[in-house]
């Protein structure tokens, strides 16, 4: 099942300085990474703590189904439901690295969804509607933080504390820029640019094709030639084995910290499944 590159409900942040007290823990380098080529998942090890793709779904469905009574009861069709957090399916924490994927999406596949029929939903702009929207906050807001992950537990909490540091420890060693020294290398010899920021996944020419059509109609000449350069990425990537290196070095700092604060983190998934739980269930008569 797929999880969010995201972390679930949150702990004070003294949970993880006393977990971490006696210094950091060396790497466990039997430990890696799992590439899952069907889904595009890039796994790893903290991932047993966050909440699934499906399970924040849940969640944001039984939250806005809460709401959505509410402002029915005063005369309003409500918010339109947002979009499933898939992320398309992709998980590039280090680039493209699909290059099946590459040559026939590009960076950007299409959603396959349409927008709702006009009038289907509230007018966000009509001050009625927001009346009663900020009204039904008032009245069920308690009722949809039950079924609702917190958004504060989505970006940080100790899972997210613990995978920043596993990264800032990664992201420093000689093998991890060795790795990415070679991909840099590959993307030269192909006629594309690397970009210099640490934290960049993409080449100087991906980036300006994805800025030329951010703005602009659907152009099937830029399409190409971003399938164009998305392929050699991702042919790059796959050749250096780019995903699989950082991954594994990724992978193995983060299992010594979940070592050191198991007990905190099971709390954390505890928290989670409680929240998930009680979606199914407000969903299951309320659908």
């Amino acid at each position: 099942m797929k999880k969010l590159k995201a972390f679930a409900p949150m702990f004070a942040a003294t949970l993880f300085v006393a977990g971490c007290s006696s210094g950091d823990p060396a790497p466990d380098t039997t430990v890696k990474a799992r590439l899952d080529r069907s889904t595009g998942q890039v796994v790893l090890p903290l991932e047993e703590y966050q909440a699934t793709v499906d399970e924040l779904n849940i969640t944001q469905r039984a939250s806005q189904s809460v709401l959505r009574e509410c402002l029915n009861r005063r005369g309003h069709k409500g918010l339109a439901p947002q979009d499933d957090s898939t992320s398309l399916g992709l998980d590039r924490p280090y680039g493209l690295w699909l290059p099946e994927r590459a040559a026939q999406e590009g960076f950007v596949p299409s959603t396959g969804q349409s927008a709702p029929p006009p009038g289907e939903w509230s007018n966000e702009s009509d001050p009625a509607f927001n009346a009663a929207y900020d009204a039904c906050r008032g009245e069920v807001g308690a009722q949809m933080d039950a079924v609702n992950i917190p958004e504060e537990a989505l970006s940080g909490g100790l899972p997210g504390e613990l995978a920043t540091k596993a990264y800032n420890s990664a992201s420093a060693t000689d093998a991890w820029k060795a790795a990415r020294e070679e991909w840099k290398t590959c993307l030269r010899e192909h006629g594309l640019t690397p970009r210099d920021e640490e934290s960049a996944w993409t080449s100087a020419e991906a980036q300006q094709v994805l800025e030329a059509g951010e703005d602009g109609p659907a152009d099937p000449a830029r399409k190409k030639e971003e399938i164009r350069v998305a392929s050699i990425e991702a042919n790059c990537n796959e050749s250096t084995q780019l995903t699989q290196r950082l991954g594994d070095i990724e992978a193995s700092y983060q299992a010594p910290l979940i070592k050191q604060n198991e007990a905190a983190l099971q709390d954390v998934k505890a928290e989670t499944a409680n929240h998930v739980d009680a979606a199914r269930a407000y969903l299951a008569t309320h659908q």
